[in-house]
């Protein structure tokens, strides 16, 4: 089995039990979806953002609005594409109005972000 299928099936596995775990439920309430991240399984570089804004939420990815565009042209300014880093943000769900997600919010996916981490084995964290 290659890397990348490993790889694969672990996030979907990590989605699915963020899922079931029900954390932040006041965030799933409001939320049209799950935003877990984006790109490549084998990325070097791993960007990860605070939380989806309106654009992630009725995408399902990260990074796709006003600020996903300028990552975009950051990237492509040092040579590299979208598909060649992985997106994720800490929280993964979009609190209500934009608003910032509290410290509370942020330490209850801190482990799953560091799950994903972990998955994806890159050797720089932005």
């Amino acid at each position: 089995m290659s890397s990348r299928l490993v790889k694969k099936q672990a996030l979907q596995a990590l989605e699915e039990r963020i899922l079931s775990d029900n954390s932040c439920p006041e965030l799933v309430a409001h939320a049209l979806q799950l935003v877990m991240g984006a790109g490549n399984l084998d990325a070097d570089v791993v960007f990860i953002g605070e939380a989806p804004g309106q654009k992630e939420d009725e995408t399902g990815l990260p990074f796709v609005g006003a600020s996903g565009k300028l990552l975009t042209n950051l990237l492509k300014a040092i040579e590299l594409d979208r598909e060649d880093v992985y997106i994720t943000n800490i929280v993964k769900y979009r609190p209500p109005n934009n608003r910032d997600p509290t410290p509370q919010e942020k330490k209850s996916f801190l482990p799953y972000v560091l799950e994903q981490l972990l998955i994806i084995e890159p050797k720089v964290v932005v």
